[in-house]
Parts: C-alpha cells; sequence; structure tokens
C-alpha cells in the first residue's frame, strides 16, 4: 500500500483544509442560496477552527477527543453518498449496499485518523472567502477560499458543495488545485484491481484500528 501511503504525504498540507471541508455541510430552511453557502462556509469554518483551538491540550492528551470534535460536528454535515460515488468511481456500482456502507464509514475514519496529528495544530488560522460559483451541474456549487495563517502561509482551498434535503453539504475538497476526492480514488482503484472492493475496506478497517 505505498501508493496509499504516498497519497496521505502528498495531501499532508491539507491539514487545515480537511476540518474545513467536512464543515461545509450548511443547513437551510427553505431554497439554499449561493449567499447563504458564503457566509456558512466561512462561519462553520471559523468555528471548527475555535473548537480544535480551545481544546488543543485535551486533543494532545488524548487523540480521540480530536475524533469526537469531528464526528459531532462535521461528519453529520457531509454527503457521504456522493462522495464515496466519487472515490470508488465506476467500483461504486458494483458494489453491494453492505460494501457501501463499510466503505463509507472506513473512509471518512481513514480521513479524520491520517490529518489527527497535524488537525490538532489548527487554532490560528483564519478563513476568506474569495468567490463562489456554479459548477456547471444542477445543484452545485463551488466556494473558494484562503486559508491564513501559520507555518504554510496562505493555502487556496476550494469545496464542492451539493444541495441534499434543503442543506448545502459537502462532497470534496480542492487544495491549490488538486482534488482530495480524485487523488484517493487513483490509488483506490489499483487497490481494487489488485484485491478487490473487500481487499480494499480490509485494509482501511487495518489502518485505522492501528
Amino acid at each position: 500500500m505505498q501508493s496509499m501511503a504516498r497519497t496521505g504525504n502528498r495531501f499532508l498540507f491539507t491539514l487545515m483544509a480537511l476540518p474545513l471541508f467536512l464543515a461545509t455541510a450548511l443547513t437551510v430552511r427553505a431554497e439554499p442560496t449561493e449567499g447563504e453557502a458564503r457566509d456558512l462556509v466561512e462561519q462553520t469554518a471559523e468555528e471548527v477552527i475555535r473548537e480544535i483551538g480551545e481544546n488543543r491540550a485535551a486533543i494532545k492528551e488524548d487523540p480521540e477527543a480530536l475524533l469526537e470534535i469531528v464526528d459531532r460536528i462535521l461528519l453529520p454535515h457531509v454527503d457521504a453518498e456522493r462522495m464515496s460515488r466519487l472515490v470508488l468511481g465506476r467500483y461504486y456500482r458494483r458494489a453491494t449496499a453492505r460494501q457501501l456502507d463499510t466503505f463509507t464509514r472506513e473512509f471518512q475514519r481513514l480521513l479524520v485518523r491520517t490529518y489527527a496529528g497535524p488537525l490538532s495544530d489548527l487554532g490560528n488560522q483564519e478563513i476568506a472567502i474569495v468567490d463562489s460559483r456554479p459548477t456547471g451541474r444542477e445543484g452545485e456549487l463551488l466556494v473558494e477560499t484562503e486559508v491564513r495563517g501559520g507555518d504554510l502561509g496562505t493555502v487556496p482551498v476550494a469545496y464542492r458543495l451539493a444541495v441534499v434535503d434543503g442543506e448545502w453539504k459537502s462532497f470534496d475538497v480542492v487544495v491549490d488545485g488538486i482534488s482530495l476526492v480524485n487523488n484517493y480514488r487513483g490509488s483506490f482503484a489499483q487497490k481494487i484491481q489488485r484485491d478487490g472492493l473487500d481487499g480494499l475496506i480490509d485494509t482501511l478497517r487495518d489502518q485505522n484500528r492501528g
């Protein structure tokens, strides 16, 4: 699984992007608008950064504290079905309901655990909305931001959002022009070709337990 390890290293600089990616589900009661998406992306991202900063000591003492924050605040707002469909590509249609449910759970856990250490250092960053526009696909929106502060300086981060049951939800993050979903899709496809989808799921499960 060296290719998957390289994938994690390549996306290490997304340490500031991942929590924001998971945080960009934007609940609205009526038809969601682009303006509400822009405002709520910024507000939610700032709330996530603030909570991680305020709980840094607890997180360093027990990494599970970060997982609890993500589980409680962020993961419920991810379009997990769409994300899994995009990451698995053509293999999504061949998967059983059980495989899809297990894969989605293990993939989300992999993302959180991969960046758990770097995420614990968040707390002094600022989020600036740069632009937003429809992607050309019905119900989808791209919100472009910049993460400012910290050792990495200014990092451009764009979020792909879709409307699910009247809410904006995140299903991809693009950091410096590189899509997280597309990158994982390549490495996962190689693993599936060798060992099947169950083999990929077993590998993700083992990594998450480790």
